[in-house]
């Protein structure tokens, strides 16, 4: 063995070793999802409480398309969202509604939102 030879050994272990490693991980994420009866697709599915967040995020972004989202508020269980709050019209529960159904990982959305006739619900709140 040459001294240049001798020099490269070390990356070449360290190479070996990360490429090992880095299986190792994806072999026990695999397992984990079979021992658990999930896929690994599965396990990346949202927490609620980002679930929700990431509603209340769509919800303030809709505000550009006239939705008034100041009084609503979200709800998350196992993928279901809920809304509750006031809102001026119907149109404003349906926009809101539409909203969150467009977010990944929302399975359904329930609207418990009420019309209240413009009682502190002025501007673009």
């Amino acid at each position: 063995m040459t001294i240049r030879q001798l020099t490269r050994l070390p990356a070449l272990l360290l190479l070996t070793l990360c490429a090992n490693v880095g299986a190792q991980g994806a072999s026990a994420t695999a397992a984990t999802a079979a021992a658990t009866g999930t896929s690994v697709a599965a396990a990346s599915v949202p927490t609620d409480k980002q679930l929700a967040a990431d509603v209340r995020h769509a919800l303030r972004d809709a505000r550009k398309q006239g939705l008034k989202s100041t009084y609503i508020r979200v709800r998350a269980h196992n993928g279901a969202i809920t809304l509750t709050g006031v809102v001026a019209s119907d149109n404003q529960i349906s926009l809101a509604t539409s909203v969150a159904n467009s977010v990944n990982g929302v399975r359904s959305v329930t609207s418990k939102i009420e019309i209240r006739a413009n009682t502190g619900l002025n501007g673009n709140q």
